[in-house]
């Protein structure tokens, strides 16, 4: 059995709980869902430092995680050594561990330090505990978090076949992210991941069996995607194949209500349906903008009336940070983004400037409350410990839409099935989170995990309380949604049903993503 194997092995059978009452950690602090997302990023994070369990650290110290002697704190738990490794331009003192079970709990030690005080606040999510690390100075690598997130999927998969349950690799093609319904010359991107065998493969696109799209390379690590727009309106039908495999997409592509508007068209066309806004503009406004006195007045009242309140007094002229976060994240919303990336500038006849003139133009609201009597349940607005309650009228309505088809579906047949129980979306202003990637534009949802008690949450996908069923049931009401665009779970078996797609992370709760309706 390899270093490697014995580590992962050795650490399965660890409970952190008593590692952390050992250390003085409160455990309370730490939940048993938490304390397994910290096991599997730790391990992620010790495949990195130690390469896999080859390093010199590793193999002549036990030393998996690159940890320096700090002295009295590890007094008792390692000892010091002098090793020149490839980090370091000379000889430095660090920390070596008698075996596996020694660097375990001397690695948890380490972070009982004081320059970590306040981890146990940093545990909900692998982004949020590498963040506060790196923050505090664990390492200099400015790609350090996305390093260890990207080998999360392993981590995951070695622990797992610790414990007998296998992982089962990508066996087809699998679809990961596609709209539904586009406009006539809007862009929009497929996404999706094949087999690791496949990677380097060139993947053939056909539209309407005859017009052939631009060949697109499978990557390294499997996964695909390419931008398309379509020019001509009509129920489309994409075939995307790889060897003796293949992906049938179907997209509605409609013609937009201000069509007969072009590039020269400096008023462009509002509709007459009810929540339509009339603004006219005499220049761009926001980052580098003309900024006219009328137009930037005009711009803050829409956005203001659309819940984009900190855009500051829709009745003066003054612009800001708030202004100008404000058109980021209205313009990463149209665009169906999951951050936040736009230039902050309304330009006059733009794609920005006819989406605030919409009748469904995206409002920026609380999600919804909890509606017992439907089956359900915003756990995220009765944590008043987290904020993540903000979304789009969007994503607010298909929320709802879910849970009225979920209990109409399968809880009036099944009294005693949890829930349809939410939890993260966005942020009060959208915009960076350090508890995810992404969830920064109010368009995205998790969803807790149904339990056989009727309760929720807490638990991980092979969990013995997990109710595969109730989960099942809750996915396919998912999918009914036009505005869903990605479902991302890992219970293997639902994977094998095409309800979801696997992606690290998301072992204790569904993750579902919507995007933009068309213009009315």
């Amino acid at each position: 059995m390899s270093l490697l194997d014995n580590l992962v092995n050795n650490y399965f059978n660890k409970d952190l709980a008593v590692i952390f009452t050992y250390l003085g950690v409160d455990t309370a602090r730490v939940s048993e869902i938490n304390r397994q997302i910290l096991k599997e990023v730790t391990l992620a994070q010790w495949l990195l430092e130690s390469t896999r369990g080859k390093s010199d650290l590793a193999v002549h110290a036990n030393n998996f995680a690159g940890l320096k002697w700090r002295d009295p704190d590890m007094k008792g738990f390692a000892e010091p050594l002098k090793i020149k490794v490839p980090s370091e331009p000379e000889e430095v003192e660090f920390c070596k561990f008698t075996d596996i079970d020694a660097f375990i709990i001397g690695y948890w030690k380490f972070l009982t330090r004081t320059p970590y005080k306040g981890l146990e606040d940093h545990t909900n999510t692998p982004e949020n505990f590498l963040g506060f690390l790196k923050g505090k100075g664990y390492s200099s690598d400015p790609n350090y978090v996305n390093k260890v997130v990207n080998l999360l999927p392993e981590a995951q998969n070695l622990l797992a076949n610790a414990g007998g349950v296998k992982i089962a690799p990508v066996e087809k093609l699998q679809l990961i992210r596609a709209p539904k319904e586009v406009e006539v010359g809007q862009s929009f991107r497929v996404e999706g991941i094949a087999r690791l065998e496949d990677s380097g493969k060139i993947l053939s696109v056909m539209i309407d069996d005859k017009f052939p799209a631009p060949n697109v390379v499978i990557s390294q690590d499997g996964k695909w995607q390419f931008d398309l727009v379509f020019k001509q309106e009509g129920d489309r039908r994409m075939i995307i194949a790889v060897d003796d495999q293949t992906l049938e997409i179907q997209i509605k592509v409609v013609v937009p209500f201000d069509y007969k508007d072009d590039e020269n068209t400096q008023q462009p066309t509002a509709s007459s349906l009810p929540g339509a806004k009339v603004i006219k503009l005499g220049g761009s406004v926001g980052i580098g903008g003309v900024n006219k006195a009328d137009d930037v007045k005009a711009i803050k009242a829409r956005l203001h009336d659309l819940g984009y309140t900190w855009v500051g007094d829709p009745n003066r002229a003054d612009i800001d940070r708030g202004l100008f976060d404000a058109i980021k994240l209205f313009q990463s919303i149209i665009a169906g983004r999951s951050t936040v990336n736009g230039d902050g500038r309304v330009d006059v006849g733009g794609i920005t400037h006819r989406w605030l003139q919409a009748a469904n133009a995206p409002r920026w609201e609380l999600m919804p409350k909890s509606d017992l009597d439907n089956g359900f349940v915003n756990g995220e607005l009765e944590d008043t410990q987290d904020n993540h309650d903000f979304g789009t009228h969007w994503l607010a309505d298909v929320i709802k839409k879910i849970a009225q088809d979920y209990q109409n579906s399968y809880r009036n047949t099944h009294p005693t099935a949890a829930p349809f129980a939410i939890n993260d979306v966005s942020l009060p202003h959208g915009g960076d989170t350090p508890d995810h990637h992404g969830h920064e534009t109010g368009m995205m949802c998790d969803v807790y995990l149904p339990k056989t008690n009727r309760y929720f949450g807490g638990i991980i996908w092979s969990s013995s309380e997990y109710d595969q069923d109730a989960a099942r049931a809750i996915l396919k009401s998912i999918r009914k949604q036009k505005l869903v665009r990605a479902v991302f779970f890992n219970d293997q078996q639902l994977i094998k049903e095409r309800l979801c797609v696997s992606l690290n992370g998301h072992d204790n709760h569904i993750h579902f993503e919507i995007n933009p309706p068309v213009r009315s």
